[in-house]
Parts: C-alpha cells; structure tokens; sequence
C-alpha cells in the first residue's frame, strides 16, 4: 500500500483561532481535540507553521474527512484554506476553498478513479494558477503554475516544474514542493520527527 497524506493548509490566521476551529469541528462530529504533547506522525494531529502565517494541519491517518475539515476552516476562519491529499503514493491533490466554498481543484490523473470522465469534469480538475493566487497571498501565478499540469504517465522522465524542486513532475511527494511555494511546512522532517505541535484528534465516523 503506498502514502495516505492529508492535510489543510490556512493561508492566515492565528494558531489559537485554528485550534478552536478545529476543536469546534471535532466537537460537532461526536469527537475531541486535546494536547498530545511528544504525539506521533500519522497518529496524532500536526500543528505547524508561525501565528498569522501559513499555518499546516496535518490530521491522523484515520481521518477522512480532510475536504469537510477545509472547508470548515475556511468558512469559520474567514481566510482561504486549500485541503491537501496524497493517494496510495500515485498522486498528490487540492482543494481550495474561499469562504466555505471550493473555488478551485486539481489532480494529475483527473480520470484515476474512472475512465468516463465528460471534458467538463476533467477540466474541472486542472487547476488554476491565477485563482490559487488570487486567493494567497505572497504567491505569484509563475511560481506554480508548472505544477498544475496533468502527468503523462508513459513518460519515463518528465524531469521537474521548477529548477529548485526537490521532487519530479510525476512523484507524489512534488506537493512538498508546491506547499513550499505557498510558505506551508510540511511538518514532518527526513528522520520522521514532528514539526510542530501533536494533537489527539478524533471524529466519530457515525453521522
């Protein structure tokens, strides 16, 4: 089985106001938000990034509800939020919501989970430079744009979107690259250490 990664990244807002949003958000769903000081990768909630900044949630493995918890940020913080998903290792993925809305989303592979795609909803998954800066401060359109293309999978090198990425066009781990345009950390270091703050975060699944 390959990496599951999901994540939320707010383009601005303090640390205490995205704990209670999510802390509310864990609360309407049958479930809790505490401090889990010394908490694991994939186990426990990641806090990361400086207050007023672009602040990274990283939220357990067993969490699956990434796109609803973006969303709610975004409505409940006022300020833009871009959900964030790695799938079995084949791709990376976003979805950036503006007021609780999704304005914008992409996909490398828009026809991974089904082949019968219109041109309208492979489109809908292109993603779009202009908006994504429109909506984030501090980022250019230029500086992500080659991101934002879909892979050719037949391509043995696709070589990288910009000179100074560390990972290539048809790699999961390229939205490393792309978080680090948006000033987001990824907040688990090469050795598997946290970044950040833990969290004990649990949803009940039953709604």
């Amino acid at each position: 089985m390959g990496e599951f990664l999901a994540m939320s990244g707010v383009s601005r807002a303090s640390r205490r106001d995205v704990l209670r949003c999510l802390e509310e958000f864990a609360l309407s769903h049958g479930g809790k938000l505490a401090a889990a000081p010394g908490g694991e990768p994939y186990e426990h909630l990641i806090l990361a990034g400086e207050d007023f900044g672009p602040i990274t949630v990283m939220y357990p493995g067993d969490f699956f509800g990434w796109d609803e918890a973006s969303g709610y940020l975004s409505e409940a913080l006022g300020v833009p939020v871009i959900s964030l998903h790695i799938h079995d290792g084949d791709l990376w993925m976003y979805v950036l919501c503006r007021d609780g809305e999704e304005v914008d989303q992409f996909n490398p592979i828009p026809d991974y989970w089904s082949e019968d795609l219109t041109p309208e909803e492979r489109w809908s998954w292109a993603g779009d430079a202009n908006v994504v800066a429109e909506n984030w401060e501090g980022v250019d359109a230029a500086s992500i744009e080659k991101y934002l293309v879909t892979w050719d999978l037949d391509n043995d090198d696709p070589g990288k979107a910009y000179e100074d990425d560390e990972h290539p066009i048809d790699d999961c781990w390229q939205l490393t690259d792309f978080m680090r345009k948006l000033g987001l950390t990824y907040p688990v270091d090469d050795q598997g250490q946290v970044i950040g703050e833990t969290y004990t975060f649990e949803v009940s699944r039953e709604e």
